[in-house]
């Protein structure tokens, strides 16, 4: 474990990093509403040629409504999924294996202080701006935003503990590009990113409902945006938990497996 004041430390050090790249900070911003924008504009226009008001349960509000509240929570959860690999590639790795904190948690104060950079730079001011532009509609239950507090808590240590995994293949192959780019192929199509995972086929569905990825994004979204009864959100909230030790416990073998591989080969 890590002490606390040493982890928010590693934390405000990666946020002030991230405030010296003011241009990507417009840009994101740009780039983020232009997602958004593309998208609620998407989903007007299938639902404006249709005679049929609402579509596997989504009434054009609320699709709107999660295709802004989908992409606030995924722009919120940008992090440097590249921090292992650099560490390995220019040998820095090593010396992690001296330092008196947990590198497991240093590399998470890192994406958190990284992600709060992009909640506060892009996030927030996205919301605000979709507020006044689209027609969204969010259920205001003090139950329900806890419950989605809590979820997205855990969706963000799901998808930290994902790219920490994929990072980790760095001890064994040179290149990790490809297994990144399939990680990223995965997370945006199961985690319901780009569509909700309502209206994929009922042949695929069983298949997303045994993967992690739809508990990183669909599942915050659906609970806040009220698709979800409040009597449910603690059995996605049980579930969500599982999964994070399951990865959790995959994720500290490969570390452990990973340091044996170092120290034997001489770092």
């Amino acid at each position: 474990m890590m002490n606390p004041t040493v982890f928010f430390k590693f934390v405000s050090i990666s946020f002030q990093k991230q405030i010296t790249y003011r241009f990507d900070y417009f840009v994101g911003i740009v780039n983020g509403f232009l997602y958004v924008f593309i998208f609620t504009s998407l989903w007007r226009a299938l639902y404006a040629q249709s005679e049929v008001k609402e579509h596997n349960g989504f009434t054009l509000t609320s699709i709107i409504t999660y295709a802004v509240v989908v992409m606030a929570v995924r722009i919120a959860f940008t992090m440097d999924d590249s921090i292992i690999h650099k560490k390995v590639d220019d040998g820095s790795i090593a010396t992690e294996l001296i330092r008196p904190t947990s590198f497991v948690f240093m590399n998470l104060a890192e994406n958190m202080g990284h992600s709060l950079f992009h909640f506060l730079a892009r996030t927030f001011p996205i919301v605000i701006i979709s507020v006044f532009l689209y027609d969204i509609s969010i259920p205001f239950e003090p139950l329900r935003l806890i419950g989605f507090l809590l979820s997205a808590i855990l969706g963000y240590l799901l998808l930290s503990m994902l790219h920490f995994m994929v990072g980790l293949l760095a001890f064994w192959f040179v290149e990790i590009f490809p297994f990144m780019l399939f990680k990223y192929s995965l997370f945006t199509f199961f985690a319901g990113g780009i569509v909700p995972i309502d209206f994929f086929p009922e042949r695929l569905k069983p298949l997303i409902h045994l993967l992690p990825f739809k508990h990183m994004l669909y599942s915050p979204t659906v609970i806040l945006i009220g698709r979800v009864p409040l009597t449910e959100i603690h059995t996605i909230l049980i579930t969500q938990g599982i999964w994070l030790l399951i990865m959790a416990g995959i994720g500290k073998l490969m570390w452990n497996a990973g340091k044996n591989k170092l120290i034997i080969q001489g770092g």
